[in-house]
């Protein structure tokens, strides 16, 4: 765990943590992309990390007491998954970046502070 301040980073999940980054380099890669192939299968993989990505947040459900961030992060996660699905597809679209900012923003503030 690294603590800054009141902030720990990976209170709970290092696993999760880092199988989300995963996904995230793999959601980049596939975003700034020219090549449709090479997109394709970046989603592909994109959708088995994220199996793993919620398997390893299912784990985090068993170690942490329910709570209303808990729920919320969970849930924006899927979301994310979404936005980030549709990015993919069409990087040009700025009301997809503006959700992808928000909901990972709202996400990670929620995973540093209060999960």
């Amino acid at each position: 765990m690294i603590t800054l301040g009141p902030v720990q980073i990976m209170n709970h999940a290092p696993w999760h943590f880092l199988v989300a980054s995963v996904l995230l380099v793999l959601f980049f890669v596939a975003t700034f992309s020219d090549n449709q192939d090479l997109k394709t299968k970046l989603r592909k993989i994109m959708h088995v990390v994220f199996v793993f990505t919620v398997l390893t947040g299912c784990y985090v459900w068993t170690l942490v007491n329910f709570s209303l961030p808990l729920l919320i992060k969970s849930i924006g996660g899927f979301a994310l998954f979404w936005v980030m699905i549709q990015l993919t597809k069409n990087r040009s679209n700025k009301l997809y970046w503006g959700l992808f900012v928000l909901i990972a923003a709202v996400g990670l503030t929620l995973a540093f502070v209060y999960i």
